[in-house]
């Protein structure tokens, strides 16, 4: 699901005679200010603090409109936007959700720019410089890894017929370790959505047969093809990125998921497994956390560590070279 944002703005003249829903007073102070182009009841109460809002509206893959239920814990359709909005914002939602479902692309002579791009950016350089230029070329051609004018890694996220549907620009210091911010110049509102990064190395003609690893972060993928190639590694970026967006290309095939080393992680994850198997993928869990809370982890040394240093404790990356 994907949430509609949208912006209210305040009517600039204050109905005094209505009932504030807040606190249920009348509005003779004019304290309670509404929206425009919404019921009167809809807005933000300057006596209580409390701002009403309508329903946020999530959008599924097929452009249909949800709401929450809070009580049953699950999305409904929304059936008629004029019950809850008047028309004329129900129509700007409309729109909005056309626009939502409207994907463009990226044009692949982009990435072949980026791909070419010396000097190379710090992640391929402290890769080559652990474990070897063949293996590092190979993981870069794999997943078209580029270079940004200020030296960033171009993570993109390419489907199954081979189209770019997004970048992520990451940032990592000279021994492998991120820096904290990263950039995404293709945004959602402009028709760019996220896709598995990976996604593009799936064989439908394999279901059943190919192993998908799909791991949270993009370099944690590919640390782990360069260390096990024999699995199709993936990465849903980030602990909360596995949407029900990008579940139809693991349908029919054989997933293990390895969050990263956190408990909450571990959670949000064994939900998703629940939901993947209802759609038809064999999806299973690694999880690396045995059980232990996020503080026994923090005592242990391993709360959210890098997979990558999982792989170095149990193999010898030199052969890799």
């Amino acid at each position: 699901m994907i949430k509609l944002e949208i912006k209210y703005t305040f009517n600039s003249k204050r109905n005094k005679k209505i009932v504030t829903p807040c606190c249920g007073k009348l509005n003779k102070d004019g304290k309670f200010a509404n929206y425009k182009e919404l019921p009167e009841n809809f807005g933000h109460c300057h006596s209580c603090g409390k701002t009403t809002l309508p329903p946020t509206i999530y959008i599924n893959d097929l452009g249909e409109e949800h709401t929450w239920n809070d009580e049953l814990r699950k999305f409904e359709p929304l059936i008629n936007n004029a019950s809850v909005l008047n028309q004329q914002t129900a129509t700007k939602l409309n729109n909005t959700s056309n626009h939502l479902i409207n994907q463009n692309f990226i044009p692949e002579s982009i990435i072949w720019k980026y791909y070419e791009k010396k000097p190379e950016n710090n992640l391929l350089k402290y890769m080559r410089a652990t474990y070897g230029n063949k293996a590092t070329n190979l993981v870069k051609e794999q997943y078209v890894l580029g270079t940004t004018n200020d030296g960033g890694i171009i993570f993109w996220n390419i489907n199954k017929d081979l189209k770019i549907q997004k970048a992520k620009i990451a940032y990592y210091k000279l021994n492998g370790r991120r820096k904290k911010f990263f950039k995404q110049p293709y945004k959602n509102e402009n028709g760019y959505y996220s896709c598995l990064f990976g996604e593009h190395l799936i064989l439908d003609s394999y279901k059943g047969k190919q192993i998908l690893i799909l791991v949270e972060s993009e370099k944690t993928a590919v640390i782990g093809s360069l260390f096990l190639p024999k699995y199709t590694w993936l990465s849903y970026g980030g602990s909360t990125g596995l949407t029900e967006k990008k579940y139809a290309c693991l349908i029919g095939h054989n997933v293990v998921i390895i969050p990263d080393i956190s408990s909450k992680d571990v959670s949000i994850i064994n939900k998703k497994i629940i939901e993947l198997r209802k759609l038809g993928v064999n999806a299973k869990i690694w999880d690396m956390t045995k059980g232990k809370s996020d503080e026994e982890l923090e005592r242990d040394g391993i709360y959210n560590c890098d997979l990558e240093d999982f792989f170095r404790k149990f193999n010898n990356f030199n052969n890799l070279k």
